[in-house]
């Protein structure tokens, strides 16, 4: 039975904390929403979420079967890699064809060759990047969708959540910093902490045995993921910029590494990494998963630091 709206108000009160109750908001899917509060603290919003006992995270692709929706948009995921590739190899054999023809015609036998060498160099690499993306056969794709998967996401495990108060969207640094461990301990200052991995994760899906946040569904996604950060294509974000079933904003754009509290890794995005290097559907789809982890490598650290563009948190509150 969920708890009272006044009791919880009461238990938020206690903290001593400067929260303005906004309204009282439903949040969750159809048929299993929740009463809760919706807050304010200095113009940031905030939502108490109820915490869970017992709860799964994390992913194993062995013991977690995809669901069939998604296992769908995944082969047509392919079919269209498949078919882009094979024009765009297509348009190379075709454009370097037409250039050697045109040495030949004029009697430069030694840049035909030259052209010829060059055709076979570009095709090369790229039939290997082709492979490297897994356009070279279904089963290909798939085992290169889990080895990656197995790589990137967090292990498979449960955990107790206890109640929280959540910032409703992350926000991101005021100003660069030198390091992770720097930023962690100058953002869990006065009453806030950072959620750890666990709390992450299941605010993210909150607690849902869904790969996506949205559901085990790729359908009308798709345009939506490769189009996140596009200035000259933009478009509505139907599904990856509404709030989840906590009412919360997360998981909806690459660009973003929401740092946690650990100092190995960050949670929500690659900073955009594989999405601009057009690594392809197996590498940018992760980034969206509550379970992504994106190791925080050298390049992050000094003298490179954390940017201000690309790092961002979320505070909370933990209940009594």
């Amino acid at each position: 039975m969920s708890e009272s709206l006044n009791n919880i108000r009461l238990r938020i009160e206690a903290l001593g904390i400067d929260f303005q109750f906004i309204k009282p908001i439903q949040t969750g899917a159809k048929g299993e929403e929740r009463d809760t509060w919706l807050l304010e603290y200095e113009g940031s919003q905030f939502i108490f979420v109820p915490g869970q006992k017992n709860v799964t995270l994390g992913w194993d692709v062995e013991k977690c079967p995809l669901g069939s929706g998604l296992l769908e948009g995944l082969k047509e995921e392919f079919a269209a890699g498949c078919h882009y590739y094979k024009e765009e190899l297509k348009d190379y054999r075709k454009y370097y064809e037409e250039q050697i023809e045109k040495a030949q015609q004029k009697g430069e036998l030694e840049k035909a060759d030259e052209l010829r060498q060059e055709m076979a160099e570009e095709l090369e690499m790229m039939e290997e990047d082709i492979e490297e993306k897994g356009y070279t056969s279904w089963e290909n794709f798939m085992e290169k969708w889990n080895q990656n998967l197995s790589q990137c996401l967090s292990p498979l495990r449960t955990a107790d959540i206890g109640d929280m108060l959540v910032e409703v969207d992350s926000r991101y640094l005021e100003e660069d910093v030198p390091s992770l461990e720097q930023a962690i301990l100058s953002l869990k200052k006065g009453p806030f902490t950072l959620a750890t991995e666990d709390e992450y994760e299941y605010l993210c899906n909150g607690g849902a045995r869904t790969l996506f946040r949205w559901g085990d569904t790729l359908e009308d996604v798709m345009e939506e993921i490769f189009n996140v950060g596009s200035v000259s294509n933009p478009m509505e974000r139907k599904i990856l910029e509404q709030p989840n079933a906590l009412g919360l904003f997360m998981a909806y754009n690459s660009y973003k590494n929401e740092i946690i509290d650990n100092t190995a890794y960050t949670k929500g995005g690659d900073g955009g990494c594989s999405l601009c290097g057009g690594d392809g559907a197996i590498y940018v789809l992760p980034c969206y998963t509550a379970f992504y982890r994106n190791p925080m490598c050298e390049i992050y650290e000094r003298p490179h630091g954390l940017s201000k563009n690309y790092f961002c948190y979320r505070r909370i509150v933990r209940l009594p």
